[in-house]
């Protein structure tokens, strides 16, 4: 009875393990806790609420099928696999060469990823404190809380509305011991962190 025990013990730390590297919560849902180290915080912000922001009100009339996307990996009901599905079909449909190239680059960069977070916007919010780098993006550090120690080789999937293209951001820097990630973003992009799937996740 106690082998059993402990055996459980030990099955359900697993889950729960696997469940906290890409922070998927009970109810299936992706965390989209990521804020703004303390430092930059009156500059910049992230939404975590994106649904609630006028441009994302424009987003839905725009591109439906991302919208919804993006809601499904918030809840946790796509992975990875089934978003490329997505980005397949809007690169069908692109006329523009440059950005269906874009897309197709980014479907491919993302075979054998995982999402460790749902979908979020990076924000300006002090124009004139606000520094741009030589790309025009802005150097922000975030906090991560869902960043652990396994989590290899994690990126930054990234939509620009405006301009409407994908990218895959490295990051410029990674502190796993205090969970957070220096990044260069556009102002108004949404993002998800992604990093490589696990064993048993990876499809």
């Amino acid at each position: 009875m106690k082998m059993a025990k402990k055996f459980m013990a030990l099955a359900l730390a697993a889950v729960l393990s696997v469940g906290s590297a890409f922070c998927v919560s009970a109810d299936g849902s992706r965390t989209k806790n990521i804020t703004v180290s303390q430092e930059q915080s009156k500059i910049y912000e992230i939404i975590q609420k994106i649904e609630e922001t006028e441009g994302f009100k424009e987003l839905t009339a725009d591109v439906p099928a991302v919208v919804d996307a993006f809601q499904k990996v918030g809840e946790g009901k796509m992975d990875v696999a089934e978003f490329t599905d997505v980005l397949k079909a809007l690169a069908a449909d692109e006329k523009d060469e440059t950005l269906k190239a874009a897309i197709e680059e980014v479907v491919e960069k993302l075979d054998g990823k995982d999402f460790v977070t749902g979908f979020t916007q990076f924000k300006v919010l002090d124009q004139a404190k606000a520094v741009k780098n030589a790309d025009g993006k802005y150097e922000v550090e975030i906090a991560v809380p869902s960043l652990t120690d396994d989590l290899e080789n994690v990126q930054l999937l990234c939509y620009n509305k405006e301009t409407k293209e994908w990218t895959i951001v490295e990051p410029i820097s990674i502190d796993k011991k205090n969970k957070t990630i220096k990044v260069a973003l556009e102002d108004l992009c949404y993002f998800t962190v992604i990093a490589d799937a696990k064993a048993d996740t990876a499809k």
